[in-house]
């Protein structure tokens, strides 16, 4: 089942959208129908809420991950869009919230993934999971769309909806889950002995709200202290959105060789200005522009200046606050003397 897990929660890039998106369309009209529907005429509840649980549930019946499994077991192409997810009636969780992203910004909802990526003893036993935030009433309230989980705030009103922050914070935050234990693959997971709710109190977590926050690389095993991959993880740092609620990504390589005096980069693709930035201890720093990193090429940069601890930051310094700077990665391979 571990296998398993490690395809299913990883959330594959889509392909961008086609000019007609009939199904999605369908999808938005019957989730602005449903708002129309409750808007005065419910208790009292916020628009935006009235939206989330709309959405959550439309996605998590129509994108089945049962259905995933089942195209995935057969070798059966898989979607590769949002309209091809509800065309084909099938999803993971990537899937889930990129179509939930997706309606939302059709419909000018303020929305945001909520990704997590959680470590194993060795880096091929990390998994990662997304979720989602929306905002409404001066905060952002976390839904679970794959498991169709909401977290109520103890003592709240019905749409009074945790953020992610509190979640983690708050040790009784599992009692405030409302799950849709109907789902088969929900069923699945539980019989299977796997916790679907597990970010909740998982404690080595990387978390990133609207692509922003640390990832942490681990040495590969069979050369420690040298070579660093993403695994289950981001392949890119910096920043690939513009939008206001979206930050940057940065790197720390942990367990850190103090002897290392090079890191080389195997960059995949490089967009935006800015420059790469390598930091060890405070005010030490080392730094290249972008436009000198070429994508299908190694990047080579001398660390001879700085005092290694044990741990290396990599993070992407924009051009412009709000401008776009980040660099795609595949391998970060630190060379002792």
């Amino acid at each position: 089942m571990k296998s398993l897990l490690a395809v299913l929660l990883l959330a594959a890039p889509l392909a961008a959208q086609e000019s007609a998106t009939p199904a999605t369309d369908t999808a938005v009209k019957s989730i602005r129908q449903q708002m129309e529907q409750l808007a005065g005429a419910g208790p009292g509840l916020s628009p935006e809420y009235v939206f989330a649980v709309a959405t959550m549930n439309h996605v998590q019946s129509r994108l089945s991950s049962l259905n995933y499994s089942v195209l995935t077991k057969s070798s059966k192409p898989v979607p590769r869009n949002v309209e091809e997810c509800f065309q084909l009636e099938a999803g993971i969780c990537g899937n889930h919230i990129a179509a939930f992203l997706e309606i939302a910004r059709r419909l000018k909802v303020r929305a945001r993934p909520v990704e997590f990526y959680l470590h194993g003893e060795t880096p091929r036993q990390n998994h990662n999971h997304i979720c989602v935030e929306v905002f409404y009433r001066d905060k952002w309230r976390l839904l679970d769309v794959t498991w169709g989980t909401v977290y109520r705030t103890p003592g709240g009103t019905v749409d009074e909806l945790a953020s992610i922050t509190e979640i983690r914070k708050d040790p009784r935050s599992r009692t405030w889950a409302v799950t849709n234990q109907n789902d088969l693959w929900y069923q699945q997971w539980k019989a299977s002995g796997l916790d679907p709710l597990e970010y909740v109190d998982y404690r080595q977590l990387d978390l990133l709200r609207g692509r922003a926050g640390t990832i942490r690389l681990v040495p590969q095993p069979a050369d420690p202290g040298d070579r660093y991959q993403p695994v289950h993880q981001p392949g890119y740092l910096g920043r690939n959105d513009p939008g206001e609620d979206f930050g940057a990504i940065e790197l720390a390589l942990v367990k850190v060789n103090p002897a290392a005096r090079e890191l080389r980069m195997q960059v995949t693709g490089v967009a935006g200005a800015g420059q790469l930035v390598i930091s060890s201890q405070p005010g030490q720093q080392v730094s290249i522009p972008l436009d000198q990193l070429k994508a299908g090429e190694e990047t080579m940069v001398d660390l001879s200046g700085l005092e290694l601890g044990d741990t290396l930051s990599i993070r992407v310094k924009r051009a412009t606050a709000g401008g776009v700077g980040y660099v795609v990665y595949k391998q970060i391979t630190l060379v002792p003397r």
